[in-house]
């Protein structure tokens, strides 16, 4: 298994991200550039600081800690792996770039 999907496998939400897009695409995560893994976890961080989306509103700003919490080891995940494996400017460069820093 190549190193970077190793990585984002280890994210809970990238897991998940995998399980959708996989049975979507009819791909296995192995099948996918490196720009594509990425790309959606950029897409994925994005989703924590979207209004109404559910990681943002329950997860990120809920009333729940336990939700909070894993909603802030999310995102320090998905923005550690993205430091080290971006290469260059995707599609939601323009949106996350200030996150990640």
């Amino acid at each position: 298994m190549r190193a970077i999907v190793k990585a984002a496998t280890a994210i809970p939400e990238m897991q998940f991200a995998f399980e959708c897009i996989c049975a979507d695409d009819k791909k296995e995560p192995e099948d996918y550039t490196d720009e594509e893994i990425v790309s959606e976890a950029e897409y994925r961080l994005s989703t924590y600081f979207e209004d109404g989306h559910i990681n943002s509103d329950e997860m990120r700003m809920g009333d729940d800690p336990e939700m909070n919490k894993i909603a802030r080891k999310d995102i320090r995940m998905l923005k550690a792996f993205i430091k080290k494996y971006k290469t260059t400017d995707s599609q939601w460069s323009k949106y996350i770039n200030h996150l990640i820093k």
